[in-house]
């Protein structure tokens, strides 16, 4: 004769009733509070803690097929009850399209206009369909902790120029991604000194003052990497300065990486091969900017314009690194 479920009694209907209405509390506090409010349907703190484990399906297998109400089954109890981490967990970016042109360091308002449209219509001409522009699209002056310079332009005027860059080239491309760079950052650190309650209204982010959705553009976080098949591609601030300092900028990146990687971040072409002891061969890449070369706060230096173009083949990839000299491509 079947005489259905087995009746839950009070106590345990309690313990229900509280670890539906306290889902994040521990087992052994929530016993102690069930003890503390309804002595009379507990003899002790651990018979409590014990219901509690049996509406939370923690009491064994056995125990866990008996339970009719099942809804308030956790996966497993945390053996301590640590304070809410504030890690931001972010996963790689895969970046879509067969053929990609990357572009960097361009610093609007100080972009050189002849290697800019050079490497556009480089771009656009060898039917590259996705455009990565890997930061520091923005310069940020007014906003950077460095003297300024009293003759440039206002942060409003510079966000004008971006919006103005970014509805002219997205028809040309299927895919715009925009990786912030150290120098779009610089807008963060301005707004948390100056304007703290402002960073989690949404209309003061930087994606929004810039009209990123009304041309179809996705913003990637300046410390999330990108990957296009096996290459990382990373603006290059994201490991710091010191390793990339005394060496070629390519080399550098391996050393950090150790994976094949480009960057921009550094003006400067270059390029870095290394073996494994399996023999497989490791590539690293640093790319060209397309600013000015001779800025008023640093006239002698090592940059060189440029960019990169990114192939797609099945699993694999290849890189076109671009040098700029003398309105030339080579």
């Amino acid at each position: 004769m079947n005489k259905g479920p087995k009746k839950v009694g009070p106590a345990q209907l309690k313990a229900q009733e509280y670890c539906q209405k306290y889902p994040d509390m521990p087992n052994l506090t929530l016993a102690k509070l069930l003890m503390k409010e309804h002595s009379l349907l507990f003899k002790s703190v651990e018979e409590a803690r014990h219901k509690v484990r049996i509406s939370r399906g923690l009491a064994g297998n056995e125990q866990k097929r008996k339970t009719s109400n099942k809804s308030l089954f956790v996966e497993k109890s945390p053996y301590f009850t640590l304070p809410k981490s504030a890690i931001v967990k972010r996963m790689p970016v895969n970046i879509k399209g067969d053929k990609i042109l990357l572009l960097q360091d361009i610093h609007f308002p100080y972009h050189d206009e002849e290697a800019l449209s050079i490497a556009l219509q480089y771009g656009i001409e060898k039917g590259c369909d996705t455009l990565y522009l890997n930061g520091d699209i923005m310069d940020c002056h007014t906003l950077s902790r460095w003297e300024n310079d009293p003759e440039s332009r206002s942060f409003s005027q510079e966000l004008e120029t971006v919006r103005s860059f970014l509805q002219m080239v997205s028809p040309y491309f299927k895919k715009v991604y925009y990786k912030e760079g150290n120098h779009e950052e610089r807008y963060w650190r301005y707004l948390s000194s100056h304007a703290p309650e402002l960073v989690e209204i949404e209309a003061f982010n930087l994606q929004s003052l810039l009209w990123l959705d009304q041309y179809g553009v996705e913003w990637i976080d300046g410390r999330t990497f990108a990957k296009f098949n096996s290459l990382n591609v990373v603006h290059g601030h994201e490991f710091g300065q010191n390793v990339f300092s005394p060496v070629n900028i390519a080399r550098g990146l391996y050393l950090r990486a150790k994976s094949h990687a480009i960057c921009g971040h550094w003006h400067q072409t270059s390029e870095h091969n290394e073996k494994d002891i399996n023999g497989k061969i490791i590539t690293t890449w640093s790319v060209g900017c397309l600013c000015d070369l001779s800025p008023r706060y640093r006239p002698a230096n090592q940059w060189g314009h440029g960019f990169a173009i990114l192939h797609r083949d099945g699993k694999n990839f290849h890189v076109e690194n671009k040098k700029i000299y003398e309105q030339k491509v080579y």
